[in-house]
């Protein structure tokens, strides 16, 4: 299996989990969160809901160790054209997913996604991922042609627990593997 194939078969099973587990999630009652047991609190529910003003909906948000594990995770809904414009890198390595909003067919896809990865632009019309070695500047990314009737998922995973703030594009970085 190729890398990007395998990239792509992980970002669509996580897309699938989130949205089964914020379907789940809705139908519990928030005041029984914790239940005393051994494991109850692996399971993550309410507290990882956040609104914020530039994406649609309610969206996923699991930074600064809160799945206790070396992982952080953002699940968006983007159902207006949108840009992330600040050149910056991390010290870890971060995988983007757009993905069709539409979840009988993740593949319904009208948006144009451009990005850019160390000055160089690449283009998804199709639904992608984007993996990011350690210290590999990133952005712009703009997301254009979305709209309320085509929404799409903006998936980030970062292998890291705690993502802290990117680091600000001072000079050209080059990633590794």
């Amino acid at each position: 299996m190729t890398r990007a194939t395998r990239g792509w078969a992980i970002a669509v099973c996580m897309a699938g989990v989130l949205l089964w587990g914020a379907y789940m999630a809705r139908s519990q009652d928030a005041a029984v969160k914790k239940d005393g047991s051994k494991y109850g609190r692996y399971v993550l529910t309410t507290e990882l809901y956040y609104k914020i003003a530039h994406y649609t909906g309610t969206s996923i948000v699991a930074r600064d160790g809160k799945l206790q594990g070396n992982i952080s995770m953002c699940y968006h809904c983007l159902a207006k054209p949108i840009t992330f414009d600040k050149p910056h890198s991390h010290d870890f390595e971060e995988t983007l997913c757009f993905i069709g909003g539409n979840p009988l067919d993740i593949t319904d896809f009208d948006a144009v996604v451009e990005y850019t990865i160390n000055g160089e632009k690449h283009v998804l019309t199709e639904p992608g991922c984007v993996t990011m070695p350690p210290n590999l500047v990133h952005c712009p990314v703009s997301v254009k042609n979305v709209s309320p009737e085509k929404p799409i998922v903006f998936l980030e995973v970062s292998n890291a627990s705690s993502y802290g703030t990117p680091k600000a594009a001072k000079q050209s970085a080059v990633g590794s593997r």
